[in-house]
């Protein structure tokens, strides 16, 4: 059985939070789930409703939740009810004509909610419903543009699109209804589409939604998308939300930064806003910036907004990844990657002849933060709420007093670990040289049943990325704690190219993929080899996903893969060249250091593909049939070098998955067949027995 809790997000005075739970039989192979309302002030938690076909359930206002479920004919039933009472009592709102995501509403000045949500649209702008569209009778896919897939979808002329309408009360009665007019489409008749990509699980629902308007951000059709994927951000004037067609947008101006607009979020007082963006879309390693709009209204608002560390006065060298307003639109809550960790801050604005200044304090150390949330104004003393995880808890909710600095735990899913028997103990950190003069850092985490006097086998995982890093984080994938409870030592290295370190050693990565993190990585083992002397490193194996499946796939061909007993690459790549299928093949030449027809040998010194007659050590390879982001070819061809030299080796396939594997089912076996082919080789004792392969066609 796995049981998944959602974030919790609280009511607009702090007094309830609401929160899913999804429960996966393995038994039955089935699911429920459920929305659960959890009182703050005494942490008492009651069912609202387990009808697994209710989704995506948001604050309608301090006593009323707002949820959405599909229905009949391709359509969505947006759902109004009260906490503290059966379902029954609840009441249907509004019937969309159309599969809707991303619900955002806020209420109005004359009582009335604005509601804003994604959904497709036809080429001609208007709303499209699957059930009533037209049959294609051939299924031929052509394209003008490089824009032909994202993720796990392809494009289609079908977009999606951003639309808006109203709830509203009529006279004599207690219950909002969805507003008689069709939803307008706040993007038709331009060439942008929202959000940004299809099915990306990183870029969120990409607008925001205040009592003035909406704003919106997009790839910019100003540039060519073979060249730049730079999303830009538009702002749509709106004040009752029936206005139809939709006002003309405006572009935000920033001159400059051509990189990618993330984060965009209204103040409260619905006039200001801010928004993150770099500088180079092609740059993976860039980093966030923040930029203040003083007034939507007006297109000369615009700034960036420098930031120096409190403690040091110094400027800040972090990357911002979300940005939160206080509640007096004054100051913002952001949160940014350190050393490994999540943390959030508090910027406090400095205005000092006519520029300002943000003074960045930290208001927690452990962990990664995933959200947070200002409570009301109107209490005595200012609270966030925060939902954040480690490697040992998967969900901790809690109250932070910026002012006092003090943290109050309101839940922890599995009693800080200890439900699963784990230990925030078995977690720590070593730093080491890198390949040059300066320090690199990695997590260890040993088996709960650690005992100082015995060695241990080596699990040596590799991040993806280059652009990210293994953070204190909880994970259904690549969960450090499942391979330490097989009894292995796992060590989780972040080596250059990794962030949260600062920006130059995060983008040293470029134009040298096979250099400098290779040999940190080097580093790495040669220390725990000298330090560490409860790992047994001549029992160790390495594993891997994307980037960290490359990298696997680059060991393999170098000096440091004899001191493996096995390999496993994940969705890693093994011939750049190939690489120019990925559906955003745009930051390649940064990658690489030039373009394959102009720098071909700089390709080839970062290739895994130029040292297989270097390969002796068994691998696994793992890869997904809809992974656009680093094709499944680049899995079985290293497994056909395998076979056709002789080494022994292992291809196992999703042919329902992505980049990641996320089914119950399939992230069960992906377990079984990983955890099953280490331990063959390092000889664990005890733990998960590899089994023969599933798919193996009849030899006799």
């Amino acid at each position: 059985m796995t049981i998944l809790r959602g974030k919790f997000t609280p009511d607009s005075d702090g007094s309830y939070a609401l929160y899913t739970i999804s429960t996966y039989s393995l038994a039955l192979h089935s699911e429920t789930k459920e929305i659960r309302v959890v009182e703050l002030a005494t942490g008492v938690t009651s069912l609202f409703t387990n009808d697994k076909d209710n989704r995506d359930p948001i604050w309608f206002s301090s006593t009323q939740i707002l949820w959405l479920r599909e229905a009949n004919g391709s359509t969505t039933q947006i759902w109004i009810g009260t906490i503290g009472q059966v379902e029954r009592v609840a009441y249907v709102a509004g019937i969309i004509p159309a599969l809707i995501e991303n619900v955002r509403i806020k209420e109005l000045h004359d009582g009335n909610y604005a509601v804003a949500f994604t959904a497709l649209a036809n080429p001609d702008g208007s709303l499209h419903n699957t059930a009533l569209a037209n049959k294609a009778w051939s299924s031929a896919r052509e394209y003008d543009s490089v824009l032909v897939r994202f993720w796990d979808t392809y494009f289609t002329a079908d977009h999606s699109s951003l639309w808006y309408t109203t709830l509203q009360m009529p006279q004599h009665c207690q219950q909002y209804t969805l507003s008689d007019n069709l939803p307008a489409n706040a993007l038709k008749g331009t060439p942008l589409t929202c959000p940004v990509w299809p099915s990306d699980p990183f870029s969120g629902a990409g607008f925001d939604i205040s009592t003035t308007g909406l704003l919106v951000t997009a790839r910019d059709p100003e540039f060519n998308p073979a060249e730049s994927t730079q999303t830009s951000l538009w702002y749509i004037p709106l004040r009752t939300f029936t206005e139809d067609p939709a006002p003309m947008l405006r572009k935000v101006p920033v001159p400059v930064y051509n990189g990618d607009t993330t984060s965009v979020v209204f103040a409260p007082n619905g006039i200001s806003a801010a928004f993150l963006k770099t500088k180079d879309g092609n740059d993976s390693s860039d980093w966030n910036r923040i930029f203040i709009i003083r007034d939507v209204t007006d297109a000369g608002s615009v700034f960036e907004l420098p930031i120096c560390s409190e403690i040091t006065q110094e400027r800040w060298d972090l990357s911002p990844n979300s940005i939160t307003w206080a509640s007096n639109s004054q100051s913002l809550y952001i949160t940014a990657d350190e050393c490994g960790r999540c943390k959030l801050f508090r910027l406090m604005i400095i205005l000092d002849n006519g520029s300002s200044t943000a003074y960045a304090r930290p208001l927690s150390e452990d962990g990664v933060i995933s959200s947070v949330y200002p409570l009301s104004a109107s209490r005595s003393e200012p609270r966030l709420f925060i939902n954040k995880s480690t490697f040992t808890e998967s969900s901790i909710f809690a109250l932070i007093n910026p002012d006092a600095g003090s943290y109050s735990l309101i839940s922890s899913a599995t009693r800080m670990g200890k439900t699963l028997g784990l230990y925030a103990s078995q977690v720590s950190e070593i730093t080491f040289k890198g390949r040059g003069d300066y320090d690199v850092q990695a997590w260890i985490m040993k088996p709960s049943i650690f005992k100082p006097d015995e060695k241990y086998p080596l699990a040596f995982l590799i991040h993806g990325g280059p652009a990210d890093s293994w953070r204190d984080a909880w994970s259904t994938r690549w969960n450090p704690a499942i391979f330490a409870e097989q009894g292995y030592v796992v060590v989780l290295p972040n080596p250059t190219g990794s962030t949260s370190f600062g920006r130059a050693f995060s983008s040293a990565v470029n134009g040298d993929w096979g250099g400098r993190p290779y040999h940190d990585l080097a580093a790495c083992f040669a220390y725990l080899e000298t330090h560490l002397s409860f790992i047994d490193t001549t029992r160790a194996v390495a594993l891997g996903a994307s980037f960290g499946g490359y990298m696997i796939n680059w060991i393999a061909g170098q000096p440091l893969a004899k001191k493996f007993r096995t390999l496993v690459s994940h969705d890693g790549c093994f011939s750049m060249y190939n690489m120019l299928s990925s559906d955003i093949a745009t930051p390649l030449p940064t990658d690489m250091g030039g373009t394959l027809w102009k720098d071909k040998a700089i390709w080839d010194r970062s290739d895994p593909a130029q040292h297989t007659q270097n390969w002796t050590q068994p691998m696994l390879f793992i890869h997904s049939d809809l992974d656009y982001r680093c094709p499944v070819t680049e899995g079985l061809a290293p497994f056909a070098v395998c076979q056709q030299r002789g080494i022994e080796s292992r291809f196992l396939n999703f042919p329902d998955e992505n980049h990641f594997v996320l089914k119950h089912e399939n992230s069960l076996k992906w377990h079984r067949t990983v955890l099953g082919w280490i331990n063959k080789y390092v000889g664990v004792e005890g733990g998960v027995v590899l089994e023969p392969p599933v798919s193996e066609p009849h030899r006799g």
